[in-house]
Order: C-alpha cells, then sequence, then structure tokens
C-alpha cells in the first residue's frame, strides 16, 4: 500500500509501516461503505469530508460516519511528527501491483 499524506499542504514524510497502517484502515473503512476500492482518496478541511475511490466520491449520507471517520483519522495523524494543526488534510492510498500486503 503506497499512502500519501498532507497537513496544511506540507507532504509528511511517512515510513512503510506508517504508510501500510493508514492505508488498510483507510481501505477498511472503504470497506465497511461497501466499496472494495484499490485507489482511495479523502480530503477534510472546512468544508467537511470527502472521500473518493476509483468510481468516485463516496457518499455519506449521515453525519454519524463522516464524524467517526474524520475522528479515526485524526486520531491516528495525531501522534505523527509535524503535525501541529489539522486545517486540511490529504490522504492518498493506492494499492501497489506484484507486492505482498500484510493485513489482518
Amino acid at each position: 500500500m503506497q499512502t500519501t499524506l498532507l497537513v496544511n499542504d506540507q507532504v509528511i514524510p511517512l515510513n512503510d509501516f506508517t504508510q501500510k497502517y493508514l492505508g488498510n484502515v483507510i481501505r477498511g473503512i472503504v470497506l465497511a461503505l461497501g466499496q472494495d476500492s484499490q485507489d482511495i482518496r479523502i480530503y477534510i478541511d472546512d468544508s467537511g469530508l470527502r472521500l473518493y475511490s476509483e468510481v468516485g466520491e463516496l457518499p455519506l449520507l449521515r453525519d454519524f460516519p463522516k464524524i467517526i471517520i474524520e475522528s479515526t483519522i485524526k486520531g491516528m495523524l495525531s501522534p505523527l511528527k509535524g503535525i501541529f494543526w489539522f486545517g486540511r488534510i490529504s490522504i492518498s492510498c493506492k494499492k501497489i501491483e506484484g507486492k505482498v500486503e500484510m493485513s489482518n
């Protein structure tokens, strides 16, 4: 899983473990929404949470999924070095073909 993270338009470097951890959690979120996706993007900013897969934007029709997903993402990111304020968050996760991924 290749995962890239931008917080407040700054690239936050991620080691292999953190890339896989974030990517697999985000993939689990998308699976819980009924979408099996290999390419996921999440945006959180003042306008709220937006979640995309290769088929387009995934609708989040109720407040509870939006709140729990946003809280989960921010909670996972809070211990990372270089993050002091969550104004804008952009995460992209893509499964890399030919690599064996560990997931539980």
